[in-house]
């Protein structure tokens, strides 16, 4: 059993050909997917050839400019590192003749609170 369409409607077109989009939408993909393909199996090569291959290559001995080199440069960090030791607890002392000013720290209520620009800030773990 069939409707008639009323009069008073216009009569309905017939369906004109559109472009089929879905089909693009999935060539695209799959173009997408096997680029992506492509671009991993290049990076798995790249990766399996450059950590992957044997080192044939034997060390030499170290020659005595080398081990006289390697002595240098030990003795240079170990001076780097008493500068620094040293620097680190200057430093460290500052900071401790900073805090035990008068004029700069404050106490309310069993809180310490120290100057800073525009006001003052708690010290948290230290009481007074």
């Amino acid at each position: 059993m069939e409707r008639e369409r009323p009069e008073y409607l216009p009569p309905i077109e017939p369906r004109r050909w559109e472009f089929p989009w879905l089909a693009v939408l999935a060539v695209a993909l799959v173009a997408l997917l096997a680029g992506g393909v492509q671009m991993l199996t290049k990076t798995q090569a790249a990766w399996n050839e450059r950590f992957r291959t044997t080192d044939t290559a034997i060390a030499e001995p170290a020659t005595p400019t080398q081990v006289l080199a390697d002595a240098e440069r030990e003795a240079m960090l170990a001076e780097i590192r008493l500068k620094r030791a040293t620097a680190e607890a200057a430093a460290k002392s500052a900071e401790h003749g900073r805090r035990t000013e008068k004029h700069e720290l404050r106490c309310i209520n069993g809180t310490l609170f120290r100057r800073i620009p525009g006001g003052w800030e708690n010290l948290p773990g230290e009481s007074c």
